[in-house]
């Protein structure tokens, strides 16, 4: 009991094991805010996602995860309807807004559970846009928020009763914590870059009373580094490509590298591959501009195959162009 305890904590913290981080997402290049407050906005309209990843499929104790997404500038442009993503068949002739001062916000919720344990998280973001030269643009962000940690009893067991380890989580109440994160992100029709640090509130989670010195009972920060470029290829076909480096306290650099083919703006395909983990298959489809739907799958290449048979992750969006007295345009 006290090792499946730990081993859930460990998660729950934000501890890498075996170089996998919680709120872990292999979709993430088709929403970047995601991992970076700053990319609120980036986009000329709405952006609402609904997500659901399970983490490791096989093991009893690993990570499934919920989110709620959001964003929207403020100050749209008057033609934003021309600048928003929408069907087309050239890349080429897609309209753009000039780059502008935009002031925009966003909202994050998620939720989490490994094993027992249960983790719910809710931020709202900020973030100013700025132009640079013609086309590109860089934005700043920070978000700031809660996170809050339970322990389920009725989804643990123990051989004997009166176990001194769970009677004292089964008695703990929640623990709320404080949390703020921030970053940076210049990008264009062409290409984006952008650092992020989450978790910058270093606070210590106590679910009972009991002292377990595992290293991950305090938040550590997590550091996002991420690029990628759109070549047009045809005026039809675009193939994005992208990495995303990550660096969690003391542990070892890790990366995520993907590649993704659009054809006429509304259905893509692609690969990545993230260090010493895995290899993973991702699709989208975007149906006239409006609703969007997405759906990856990780194939363990690490030793964690043996008892995984992969991860799974889906999300479905909305893009919400114009709100008016009459209610939602789309």
């Amino acid at each position: 009991m006290m090792r499946s305890l730990v081993i859930s904590l460990m998660l729950v913290t934000g501890a890498a094991l075996k170089a996998q981080t919680i709120q872990q997402f292999t979709m993430y290049n088709l929403n970047h805010y995601i991992v970076n407050p700053a990319a609120a906005g980036n986009k000329n309209y709405a952006d609402i996602r609904m997500g659901y990843r399970k983490q490791w499929t096989g093991i009893d104790v690993a990570p499934s995860t919920y989110y709620v997404s959001g964003h929207t500038v403020l100050n749209r442009p008057k033609n934003y309807l021309s600048s928003a993503v929408r069907m087309s068949n050239s890349w080429g002739q897609r309209s753009r807004s000039n780059p502008m001062i935009k002031h925009a916000v966003g909202g994050f919720i998620n939720s989490s559970e490994f094993g027992a344990f249960k983790r719910l998280e809710g931020t709202g973001t900020y973030a100013l846009h700025l132009p640079l030269i013609r086309d590109i643009s860089i934005s700043m962000g920070l978000s700031a928020g809660f996170k809050s940690f339970s322990f389920d009893e009725s989804k643990g067991g123990v051989l004997y009763t009166g176990d001194p380890v769970f009677d004292a989580y089964a008695t703990s109440g929640n623990s709320n914590k404080f949390n703020m994160n921030t970053g940076v992100y210049a990008y264009s029709d062409k290409f984006y870059i952008g650092y992020s640090a989450k978790q910058l509130i270093r606070s210590k989670i106590r679910l009972s009373n009991l002292k377990i010195e595992t290293g991950s009972e305090q938040f550590q920060i997590y550091h996002y580094a991420m690029a990628g470029y759109h070549f047009d290829l045809t005026n039809e076909i675009r193939l994005s490509s992208g990495f995303l480096l990550k660096k969690v306290g003391n542990n070892q650099l890790s990366y995520d590298v993907n590649a993704l083919l659009t054809y006429k703006q509304f259905l893509s395909a692609g690969l990545a591959y993230r260090s010493q983990d895995a290899v993973s298959v991702m699709f989208s489809y975007h149906i006239n501009g409006l609703l969007k739907i997405g759906y990856s799958y990780d194939y363990n290449i690490s030793e964690i195959r043996s008892v995984s048979n992969g991860s799974n992750e889906l999300f479905i969006g909305v893009s919400i162009y114009s709100l008016s007295r009459k209610g939602a345009t789309f």
